[in-house]
């Protein structure tokens, strides 16, 4: 089942997927891409406003087909932590979705970078390395 995640400590409040993902003029205010992603084929959005519950929803519900991180997190973690977890439950084969993609809605540009270049760096090696491509 494909679904997407949303991972932000106030997606109650003033950040939730409608602003950050979809309103352009957040996101000209956050410096994200003008290019709103369209994730209407990745079925539902879920909530988590902490780095366990996000990884306690993917252990029920599977690798979430599209990901929108926040950075600083709440509960003392950030939501590299999970990027990290994801990329260590890919490797032990519980794979990203083939249509799998992310944003980071970030306000803090450091820690947006990092999630970024982790998760695009990987996928572009498991790309580079998947069977059958060519060096």
């Amino acid at each position: 089942m494909s679904w997407k995640l949303f991972i932000d400590d106030d997606c109650d409040g003033a950040r939730n997927p409608a602003i950050t993902v979809e309103d352009r003029a957040w996101r000209a205010l956050m410096n994200l891409p003008m290019s709103v992603p369209d994730t209407s084929a990745h079925g539902e959005w879920v909530l988590a406003r902490s780095a366990d519950e996000a990884t306690s929803l993917i252990e029920q519900r599977g690798m979430p087909s599209f990901v929108s991180f926040d950075h600083d997190l709440g509960d003392g973690k950030d939501a590299i932590t999970v990027a990290h977890w994801m990329v260590e439950r890919d490797m032990d084969g519980d794979p990203f979705p083939e249509d799998f993609d992310f944003e980071v809605h970030s306000g803090n540009p450091v820690g947006r970078a990092n999630i970024r270049g982790l998760v695009d760096n990987y996928l572009d090696f498991k790309k580079r390395n998947a069977p059958g491509s060519r060096p």
